[in-house]
């Protein structure tokens, strides 16, 4: 079935189900953790790695109690300078990247297994908003012509995409093990049918992938974000045995995209977006990072012979004028008709609930 609409999620989308954004990872992370105590659900050593490396880099040391008013670098700063430390074949004094003391190399998965830890213990409960727009979207009879595009690793829309199941199937446009997989099977998937199938790409990745990196397979954990846990129990491939591992990209400036599923999604994501007459961005500010996403969508606007209305639908109430201001800018001045980019007055939640077509604009 052909697709009129293209729903493009970002960060804001999550958070309004309670995820915490990027600038609030850290120290959401360590509050958390001080909660624990010793009740530690990480592989050992972790959190010290963590903490060393943020008394090290940045003179935070993560295990105050204040930790409210300590101003935390943003990740792709954290991150960043241990991806171009390794991109490099460089060291810090104190951080190794030799066999013999992968302290980066460490430090990184540290980093990125952070993320899965702290989105589940936000996210525990039951979405609200993604189910009420997948609802709103089933009673329009506009599903089935709505494809999803997330950069979020989290599986709110995931979820709420599984509800109407037999009805409609939830297709990530990638093989899995799952399809083979016995019905008894607690991680059993069956494969879509096509004509009854809503396609969700997910371009960062996600917590419930586990990738074989001998057998190059993807196994799938419907409703569970097992990423989250392979720190400390890890999974073993069905095949051959070798530990499963993420397929996570993080928020930094050096996003590399080579993964062979990862491909497979953006080729489904830019074959979604020239079918599309509307994308809408919900909770998505259009970040200079997000440099790989900007050349989809510039592929996608030159590539078709009639480009599509773009909506952005991000509004929340801490937003200043400036912030709405610039926002509204990178909207702009990226595509080439700005007179097709629509800036709604209007969250993630409001669309959730009414089609961009019911909502305000705001004033040129």
């Amino acid at each position: 079935m052909e697709i009129d609409n293209v729903v493009f999620l970002g960060g804001g989308a999550s958070a309004s189900e309670g995820a915490p954004p990027q600038d609030k990872l850290f120290r959401d992370y360590f509050n958390f953790r001080g909660r624990c105590g010793n009740q530690d659900t990480t592989s050992p050593g972790m959190d010290d790695r963590i903490g060393h490396f943020f008394k090290s880099f940045f003179g935070i040391d993560v295990r105050r109690v204040d930790l409210d008013a300590v101003t935390f670098p943003t990740f792709e700063e954290a991150l960043g300078m241990t991806e171009l430390a390794l991109d490099r074949e460089e060291s810090f004094k104190g951080f190794g990247m030799t066999p013999a003391r992968p302290d980066l190399q460490r430090l990184r998965e540290d980093l990125i297994f952070l993320i899965a830890i702290i989105l589940k213990e936000k996210l525990s409960g039951e979405s609200k908003h993604h189910i009420q727009l997948v609802d709103r979207l089933d009673r329009e009879n506009r599903l089935l012509r709505t494809g999803f595009i997330s950069l979020n690793y989290d599986i709110l829309v995931d979820n709420a995409l599984m509800e109407p199941h037999p009805r409609y199937y939830l297709d990530y446009g990638i093989e899995y093990t799952n399809y083979d997989f016995l019905q008894s099977h607690p991680w059993y998937w069956e494969r879509p049918i096509p004509e009854k199938s809503v396609t969700l790409c997910k371009l960062h990745g996600s917590l419930n992938w586990l990738y074989c990196p001998t057998c190059i397979t993807l196994t799938l954990t419907p409703k569970e974000k097992r990423v989250a846990t392979l720190i400390d129990k890890p999974h073993p491939c069905d095949a051959c045995g070798t530990d499963t591992v993420p397929i996570i990209i993080p928020p930094t400036f050096f996003k590399v995209m080579s993964n062979f599923y990862l491909q497979q999604v953006w080729r489904k994501a830019e074959n979604l977006l020239h079918q599309a007459a509307r994308i809408i961005f919900c909770g998505y500010s259009f970040p200079d990072a997000d440099i790989h996403v900007k050349y989809l969508l510039k592929r996608v606007e030159l590539n078709r012979s009639h480009p599509p209305e773009v909506f952005v639908v991000n509004e929340c109430e801490e937003k200043s004028e400036y912030e709405r201001k610039t926002e509204k800018l990178r909207f702009k001045r990226f595509f080439a008709d700005p007179q097709r980019v629509h800036y709604m007055k209007a969250s993630f939640q409001d669309f959730c609930q009414s089609d961009v077509q019911y909502l305000e604009e705001w004033p040129a």
